[in-house]
């Protein structure tokens, strides 16, 4: 399994998608312009312009910007930018720490051309941004990694409190290009143009909500960067995907798979009965529910397609192909006696498994950590869901920890749970693994804030699910299974906003999905 082999060759080939640590784009792209004949001044110059037109693509009546410069490549970004401004007749107000400071190699040469122009550069102060109609952050750029010094912080604080409209040069200035996380302020970005690469920290978790909308721009010497860079990760979305093949027209119920689905403790019907009715939703022959007696009545109300039971666990396990369990399972007494008999069948009769909510938390509870490995070991296909408060327990540690880096996070609990491990968020990250080594991971684009919704990971449980129990690998079960419910909250939000949406809400989205409609 590889990166690209779930992807149709156009995406294969959109640069914008593959994902780059920022220390990678720093060795790598002298080279890569070299290869190109292009110079890094030339490189600069590209970065400039290429910034400017997006700003005015995102701003066409901008008349009056400010510039705020630091002292390294990302001031040369911005300074052509201002100096490109003001050619075309926008009042353009430069301001960085020292104007007397000369800075060097490249950023100097823009920096020269920008005093030529008849450009002036002022110093850092108390201004009233609102005058502006756009802020050009070219503060900082991918180098940092420390704590920002504290005149930087401050001009951040001043950026952010004017609220005003905020063009970032390649990422959000005080961003730690590789996890997103600020250091420890960060600009707010309405529109972030990163260069060369797509950095891991601007599609994840906090550091995509700092950079706002990102366009990508490869300066002209993506080709020859991407002969030499190893790919991080790959962004993917629904429409990335290869189509789904056709069901052969022999088929019967019993082709496309037996999901049982165990969960929906006293009280908690409601996460399982999604699960289900999700997993018929998405194409598998059959589901069925294990249950608390109690739930039977509301998970099979209004959905007789629906089977259940709440007796005979092992009989059960027994007639499905594939299980998923944790939605509504609870942690009282029943849940640890379900999902202790669960993996005493498991030691002995391996299935795909999908954990996902309460499962997750008993996993992580399981006292004989060596024996719950083997067990897991064993399992054809193994995919958690976790959200961040639920990795934190799958690891031992808390939530600031995870979301810190939450490509370190998946990858650790891909590794320690030899699974694909789905870290839920903004930017859900997919992380492979597969025979103790990561093989490398996904970073969905879809979603919107509007699946911030009760329910929301027990829909994608059986999503991934009916997917695994239809013959996917792990691998391929878990990005479908996040792109196509991703997509389904999207067309949701397009048509009706998304305010009010519920996870039901993506049950016919998602039926049309599947079905390539």
């Amino acid at each position: 399994m590889t990166l690209t082999n779930l992807l149709t060759e156009q995406a294969e080939l959109i640069l914008a998608h593959k994902i780059v640590s920022s220390e990678q784009v720093r060795t790598i792209e002298p080279k890569a312009a070299q290869i190109a004949g292009c110079s890094m001044f030339e490189l600069m110059q590209r970065a400039g312009e290429a910034a400017f037109k997006a700003l005015k693509q995102a701003w066409p009546n901008a008349m009056n910007i400010i510039v705020v410069a630091g002292n390294g490549n990302n001031a040369g970004d911005g300074y052509v930018l201002a100096k490109l401004a003001k050619q075309q007749g926008i009042n353009v107000v430069v301001i960085c720490e020292k104007p007397e400071r000369e800075l060097i190699g490249d950023a100097k040469q823009a920096q020269l051309e920008w005093q030529q122009q008849g450009g002036e550069t002022q110093q850092f102060a108390e201004l009233d941004y609102t005058q502006f109609d756009v802020v050009v952050d070219a503060l900082l750029g991918t180098g940092v990694t420390g704590e920002v010094k504290p005149a930087f912080q401050a001009v951040i604080q001043q950026i952010n409190r004017a609220n005003i409209p905020v063009l970032s040069i390649d990422l959000p200035s005080g961003m730690f290009a590789n996890t997103g996380q600020a250091l420890p302020l960060c600009i707010d970005a309405d529109v972030t143009i990163t260069f060369i690469a797509t950095k891991p920290g601007l599609v994840s978790g906090i550091g995509k909500e700092f950079c706002g909308k990102l366009i990508f721009a490869d300066l002209g010497v993506g080709k020859e960067f991407f002969d030499i860079a190893r790919s991080r990760a790959q962004l993917v979305d629904w429409s990335m995907l290869q189509s789904l093949q056709s069901r052969p027209v022999h088929g019967h119920k019993g082709s496309f798979g037996k999901l049982l689905c165990i969960g929906g403790n006293q009280g908690m019907a409601g996460a399982i009965r999604l699960s289900a009715e999700a997993a018929l939703r998405c194409g598998v022959g059959l589901v069925k529910v294990y249950c608390h007696e109690s739930s039977s009545i509301s998970i099979s109300a209004g959905r007789p397609e629906i089977m259940l039971t709440h007796k005979e666990l092992e009989a059960a396990l027994d007639w499905c192909s594939c299980i998923v369990v944790g939605p509504g399972l609870g942690q009282d007494n029943w849940a640890h006696q379900q999902f202790s008999s669960l993996f005493e069948y498991l030691k002995h009769h391996p299935k795909p498994l999908v954990i996902d909510a309460d499962g997750l938390n008993l996993l992580a509870a399981m006292k004989d950590k060596a024996a719950v490995q083997n067990t897991l070991a064993r399992l054809p296909a193994l995919v958690l869901t976790p959200h961040p408060g639920e990795a934190s327990r799958l690891l031992n540690c808390n939530i600031a920890k995870i979301e810190s880096d939450r490509y370190l996070s998946s990858q650790h609990i891909a590794q320690k749970y030899q699974s694909v491990c789905v870290l839920k968020g903004a930017g859900t990250i997919i992380q492979m693994q597969e025979l103790h080594q990561v093989r490398g991971c996904f970073v969905c684009k879809g979603g919107n804030p509007g699946m911030a919704t009760a329910g929301m990971g027990d829909l994608l449980t059986g999503v991934v699910g009916a997917f695994l129990a239809q013959g996917f690998t792990s691998q391929k079960a878990a990005v479908y299974g996040v792109c196509a419910h991703a997509e389904a909250g999207d067309r949701v939000a397009i048509q009706y906003g998304q305010r009010g949406m519920i996870a039901s809400d993506l049950l016919q989205p998602l039926r049309a999905i599947v079905n390539g409609l």
